[in-house]
């Protein structure tokens, strides 16, 4: 007896965790401004069949986020997850279209003509939930791909090198070198989807057209500076042209509705190169007196 008790329950977990694990995936979406999914029921003969359920929603034009509506439900407070598209208002809740199934099952069914799957989440009563939806519109692209072109949608200015002596170098004398103000700050691309790449100063690195090079934490300071400066060299032989070179580097981040979100593989550094070029002199100073004439 206790064996055939421990089997009926064995089953009965099996069945209800098949209903839960079929009851997370959606069907056919009904009419636009309904949100549909199916719900499996288990028949007396032990089969399973599945209903399908709507209810009635705002979401917008399906495959949209948002649909243009002005409607807020706390979209910009949410925080995305990895794969998770930007937020918008679904029947009153904060929802995104994500490429992160995990832990949904794929479709048993086709779509709809003219229609897709997709994922989507939703954060309701301080909990996420997931399920497959069908939708009209194009599958937002993977994150990878949104921030490769937010990477690319930065665009650093001209840099304007500045020194010391402005006119030409000294041998022996330390020149100063920096940058103008303006042309080493922080960046911000246009959107891509949502996803915005940000670029913040790392450092500045030169060379000096005599084969040597300074590496400075900063754009450089002005000439004149009571702090002093970590960015200067000292040219040794005169010149007419020393042709140089400043490289800036950016550290770059990613943010997804004003909040930082990390995605793996995207490119984190951005890089501009600018010559320039400085003419260093021999300075010679006489010492001494000068004799009198006939002395």
């Amino acid at each position: 007896m206790r064996r055939l008790l421990l089997l009926i329950a064995t089953v009965l977990a099996t069945t209800a965790a098949t209903t839960v694990s079929a009851a997370m995936l959606a069907g056919p979406a009904a009419a636009d401004g309904q949100h549909c999914h199916q719900e499996a029921v288990k028949n007396p003969d032990g089969s399973i069949t599945y209903h399908l359920v709507c209810e009635q929603t705002h979401p917008g034009q399906p495959g949209t986020p948002g649909g243009g509506q002005e409607e807020d439900c706390g979209q910009d407070q949410v925080t995305p997850g990895p794969g998770d598209g930007p937020y918008f208002c679904s029947g009153g809740y904060p929802c995104a279209y994500t490429t992160n199934v995990v832990p949904l099952a794929l479709p048993t069914t086709e779509p709809e003509p003219g229609k897709q799957w997709q994922v989507m989440i939703c954060h309701k009563d301080g909990a996420f939930t997931k399920e497959w939806v069908q939708t009209g519109g194009t599958q937002p692209r993977p994150l990878i791909v949104q921030a490769q072109e937010a990477y690319g949608n930065l665009a650093p200015p001209a840099a304007q090198v500045r020194h010391s002596p402005d006119t030409r170098g000294i041998v022996g004398l330390e020149t100063w070198l920096w940058l103008a103000p303006g042309t080493f700050g922080e960046l911000r691309g246009s959107s891509a989807e949502g996803l915005v790449a940000v670029a913040r100063p790392d450092g500045t690195a030169w060379t000096t057209g005599d084969g040597g090079s300074v590496s400075c934490a900063g754009a450089g300071i002005p000439y004149g500076s009571a702090a002093g400066s970590d960015c200067t060299h000292t040219y040794r032989r005169a010149s007419a042209s020393y042709a140089g070179t400043v490289t800036r580097t950016w550290a770059v981040h990613y943010e997804q509705g004003g909040n930082p979100i990390d995605i793996p593989g995207a490119p984190n550094t951005l890089a501009a190169s600018t010559g320039w070029a400085l003419t260093v002199a021999e300075a010679q100073v006489l010492t001494g007196s000068t004799p009198r004439p006939g002395g």
